[in-house]
């Protein structure tokens, strides 16, 4: 069966569908329960999203995780957030989906990445200025604060992540500590930019550490890292060193492993 067309309504006939006064609806906006764009100075509200949001209403005691359809539309809408500055919008569709019940890693991956990496690539091609990209990733780091997990449970170990001297990208260093503290590990997030001899001395007089992780986003600072990662393996701590194309369920997987090998 083929989905409904999406159309976009004024928040009064939002208000009407769900069958709520237009205070409700208006404080649904205002809270992010029920998403809306604000065009022309009035609220639109996709006839998806009201559908969703009355659905959740008649069965509020199990609201079903976001399909992946709507992890497309609200990768569309963190795009144009993004774009525009709108850091508002953006922790509140973050906060929204992981509410829902989307994972760290899928809200990522699949609604944050994607236009990161158009933006990345626009920045490239000369169709932006770079402080847009600067600007979506500054946003995109104070969500992801925002949304810190402290999951309930047994902590399967400790970790470190950080990116060395040179690597001054520390997105991708917090993307990692978010998703690895989500799938129980205890993090130490050093940030970037990291003297390599600093984090030696870290794994060095902290024997509670498992794994360590060196994010790699700049391509002079592989060899560096690898250089460090080779003096941490030596001193005892499996370490991991991190490069594009790399997937964070990847990394948590690869974590699991190199600290269950150590401690067979």
């Amino acid at each position: 069966m083929s989905e409904e067309p999406e159309v976009m309504l004024e928040l009064q006939s939002a208000a009407d569908a769900l069958g709520v006064h237009y205070q409700t609806a208006y404080r649904w906006v205002r809270s992010g329960r029920l998403p809306a764009q604000l065009t022309g100075g009035k609220y639109l509200v996709s006839s998806v999203d009201i559908a969703e949001v009355g659905a959740s209403r008649n069965f509020p005691q199990a609201p079903a995780v976001p399909s992946p359809a709507r992890l497309v539309r609200q990768s569309e809408r963190m795009q144009k957030a993004l774009l525009t500055g709108d850091e508002s919008e953006a922790r509140k569709i973050a906060r929204r989906l992981v509410d829902e019940g989307t994972t760290i890693v899928d809200l990522i991956e699949q609604v944050i990445s994607p236009p990161l990496r158009a933006i990345g690539q626009a920045w490239h091609d000369g169709n932006l200025t770079i402080w847009v990209e600067h600007r979506a990733s500054a946003i995109i780091e104070r969500a992801l604060g925002d949304l810190l997990p402290n999951p309930r449970g047994r902590r399967r170990g400790t970790v470190v992540v950080t990116a060395l001297s040179g690597d001054l990208h520390s997105l991708p260093t917090t993307m990692a500590a978010v998703a690895l503290r989500e799938a129980h590990w205890h993090v130490h997030h050093l940030g970037a930019d990291l003297p390599g001899e600093e984090l030696i001395d870290f794994c060095a007089t902290h024997d509670e550490v498992d794994v360590a992780v060196i994010s790699v986003t700049d391509a002079n600072a592989a060899v560096r890292a690898e250089e460090v990662a080779n003096k941490i393996r030596a001193q005892g701590t499996p370490t991991l060193v991190g490069g594009p194309g790399k997937t964070l369920g990847g990394l948590i997987d690869d974590v699991q492993h190199v600290a269950d090998s150590r401690r067979s």
